[in-house]
């Protein structure tokens, strides 16, 4: 009997001493990168599922928004980046509407920036008229 206890006793201290070091390990993690880059200094900023938005990094280390939240998704084509768009609801208790759109055109070498564009036909004109296509969309 004695000796259940002394091993029940080891496992117990070996838990804690788990349990602490995991402690200090999350509060000692490099904290994750505020912004993901996609090119030519522009870089997708993600706070929580409420906002993501695009800016463009100056060289002060700044961060310029250039795509206001919440940006849906987004595509690369040359130097150009393309943002699918919707707007973010007036208060918390209301769901964002994914049913409606914006879209951006970004010209990183230039620094133009086309939008919102307001509509899919919109936007497909508008590549069309830069020779664009966006084939592979990614997510936020």
């Amino acid at each position: 009997m004695k000796r259940i206890f002394k091993w029940l006793g080891r496992i117990i201290v070996i838990i804690i001493l788990l349990a602490i070091g995991l402690t200090v390990y999350s509060l000692l993690a490099p904290p994750e990168p505020p912004a993901t880059a996609i090119r030519g200094g522009y870089a997708l900023v993600k706070e929580n599922s409420r906002s993501a938005y695009i800016v463009q990094q100056t060289e002060s280390g700044k961060q310029d928004e250039v795509v206001p939240s919440i940006i849906i998704s987004y595509a690369v084509d040359g130097d150009y980046i393309a943002a699918k768009q919707t707007e973010v609801p007036a208060s918390e208790d209301i769901k964002p509407d994914f049913t409606t759109y914006s879209y951006w055109l970004i010209d990183t070498a230039g620094g133009k920036i086309y939008g919102p564009i307001a509509s899919e036909a919109d936007f497909t004109a508008k590549c069309t008229e830069l020779d664009l296509s966006f084939e592979e969309w990614l997510g936020t």
